[in-house]
């Protein structure tokens, strides 16, 4: 039985010995990181792991973590609730019935001060943001906010691309113009560099948002010539930002320069403190709230619960 006490299953008395190991090797006690988290016999064996690819344990990789050592930084959005911001204050927003809407509180900044144009969380809820200058990662439970980089120029829209679709493995961040011209925003040093990779069709420009999660769809807030009732909004290519279909116009409610989403619901915040939803099947408009905050930005999760 290999440990020879006669009972026929070596992992009984010594779980994770050398005779049980080689007797049952899936057995869960021979698990290297179980044994040994973090170990190279762990990172070897399963290198994506939590303990070999989070130094800090807060659940966002070191690859993605702003602040790879430091368990407290940046923090985690609420992975059931959308968020959602005026020039200097975040807020949350069930994502589902009833909608209840609370402050996080208002930004504040550890350098480079500024009013906050456009918010964006990833898989793991890292929530970053930009103002007219700069790039910030932002903790979406204080509103916290530390400087990263300078930005080239302004952007009134911000989202993250899910992983598979730009980077194979990753979220990718893209900064949408006033103009529709889509940049994807890669971080070297203090500076965000901003690559054209696309835009909307001729005709249209940036409202001020849109957002992309996965196996639900990516959709914006655009501008339309010729239409002067609402915004238009619109299914994106997540790769570069084409049109694929109006989906609809938002009678009475002008300037979403937030948009945000979930399973079956489009979330639009304008400028003038009003919440909508609209229906991504029929493009019908919902009335949400009035509200007494003059919204800037909004952002969800690139994958949400299902």
């Amino acid at each position: 039985d290999g440990d020879g006490d006669g009972d026929g299953d070596p992992c009984v008395d010594n779980p994770g010995s050398p005779e049980c190991c080689a007797d049952q090797p899936n057995h869960p006690s021979c698990d290297p990181c179980v044994l040994e988290p973090g170990s190279d016999a762990c990172c070897a064996d399963q290198p994506m792991h939590p303990s070999c690819n989070d130094n800090d344990g807060d659940g966002i990789p070191n690859d993605d973590d702003p602040f790879p050592d430091d368990a407290n930084l940046p923090g985690v959005g609420d992975p059931f609730k959308v968020y959602a911001h005026t020039s200097g204050a975040l807020f949350t927003m069930e994502a589902e019935e009833p909608y209840t809407i609370q402050q996080v509180g208002g930004f504040t900044f550890n350098q480079s001060p500024g009013q906050v144009t456009d918010i964006a969380l990833d898989r793991f809820g890292v929530l970053y943001a930009i103002t007219f200058n700069d790039l910030f990662v932002c903790n979406p439970q204080t509103a916290q906010c530390y400087y990263l980089a300078d930005i080239p120029q302004t952007a009134n829209g911000l989202t993250m691309i899910p992983p598979g679709v730009i980077d194979p493995d990753d979220d990718t961040l893209v900064a949408i113009a006033n103009n529709g011209t889509w940049y994807r925003v890669m971080q070297v040093g203090n500076q965000a560099n901003f690559i054209n990779i696309g835009g909307y069709n001729a005709g249209y420009s940036s409202s001020g948002d849109c957002f992309s999660i996965e196996n639900v769809g990516t959709y914006c807030a655009t501008n339309k010539t010729g239409v002067n009732n609402g915004d238009v909004i619109i299914e994106a290519n997540p790769m570069n930002g084409g049109n694929v279909q109006d989906i609809a116009t938002t009678v009475g409610y002008n300037s979403l320069f937030g948009l945000a989403g979930w399973q079956g619901a489009i979330f639009g915040f304008n400028s003038g403190g009003q919440v909508i939803k609209i229906d991504p099947e029929n493009g019908t408009v919902t009335l949400l709230t009035n509200s007494n905050n003059g919204w800037w930005g909004a952002g969800v999760r690139t994958i949400i619960p299902q």
